[in-house]
């Protein structure tokens, strides 16, 4: 089955952003994807203060609706991370959200970023406080059936923790899901390393589209949109190198999801029946 993961640079204009998402969705369909994921923050990037103004609800959410559209036009699943926007207007932060949309149109996944990006880089950007923004997600949800296997929602920083992927893993996924908007210097250090780990680790296919460019005056993102295989191989890579013509148009690599290998990687290497249970758990509740 193939797959593919996209690589957009995202701005404050919406309908911009849409138009090139659209555009990804349309080519890679009609060169045979059946599965094509958008990055991280698909919808804009924009400075702090202009976030909430940005973001809707998702049944209010145009970007939202050009992006179901799309996907039963293509009679592809989309997979796709947007701003939400809740109800309320005493609520002055929104949710980092990632949909999986089925060739119907229909959202069949809505997670919500658990793993917020607050961190304090030296550099030109300084600190970086994506909860000043963002309400941080409280649940994992169980992997979703699509035409290219069990898929597992996560994104971005969401990386940097293991748990939540094995965790996926114990519940069945076959496929991981981050898109992303790594940062250059977080990208250069370790997007490839994590990328790989979390297959290696949990045996599973991973897909990592990404943001790349310059987004609005400093703040940019690293790129190399990804997918690893579940023995850890890359078997498809974006560049790092933001070209006009990329940052136009967006870009996207594919690569065939092959279950069966999976099967025999998680034969051959039995690593979920060598845990020692015994000595350490997975679980998701804390102990007391």
């Amino acid at each position: 089955m193939l797959v593919a993961v996209a690589q957009i640079c995202s701005t404050p204009s919406v309908a911009r952003n849409l138009k090139i998402c659209k555009g990804i969705i349309e080519r890679a369909a009609s060169n045979g994807a059946r599965l094509v994921y958008l990055p991280e923050a698909s919808d804009f990037i924009a400075p702090s203060a202009d976030v909430l103004a940005l973001s809707s609800p998702l049944h209010q959410s145009v970007f939202l609706n050009g992006i179901r559209e799309a996907a039963k036009n293509s009679q592809t699943w989309i997979g796709v991370g947007v701003h939400e926007r809740k109800d309320d207007p005493n609520e002055q932060r929104v949710y980092n959200t990632h949909l999986l949309i089925d060739p119907q149109g229909d959202i069949k996944g809505r997670y919500e970023k658990l793993h917020l990006f607050d961190v304090d880089l030296k550099g030109p950007r300084g600190p970086t406080l994506e909860s000043k923004t963002t309400i941080a997600g409280k649940v994992i949800l169980p992997p979703i059936n699509t035409v290219a296997g069990k898929v597992g929602l996560l994104t971005c920083y969401d990386i940097r923790f293991p748990e939540p992927s094995l965790l996926l893993r114990q519940k069945g996924a076959e496929i991981l899901t981050y898109p992303s908007a790594f940062t250059v210097k977080t990208g250069q250090a370790h997007w490839e390393t994590l990328l790989r780990a979390r297959a290696i680790e949990t045996q599973s296919y991973v897909l990592a589209p990404a943001q790349i460019g310059e987004h609005f005056p400093n703040r940019s993102s690293y790129g190399r949109a990804m997918i690893v295989d579940a023995w850890g191989c890359i078997i498809a890579d974006a560049t790092d190198i933001a070209s006009p013509e990329a940052l136009q148009d967006g870009v996207y690599v594919s690569a065939e999801i092959d279950l069966e290998t999976l099967s025999r990687i998680r034969d051959e290497m039995p690593l979920w029946n060598q845990r020692r249970s015994d000595v350490y758990r997975l679980d998701s509740t804390p102990e007391a």
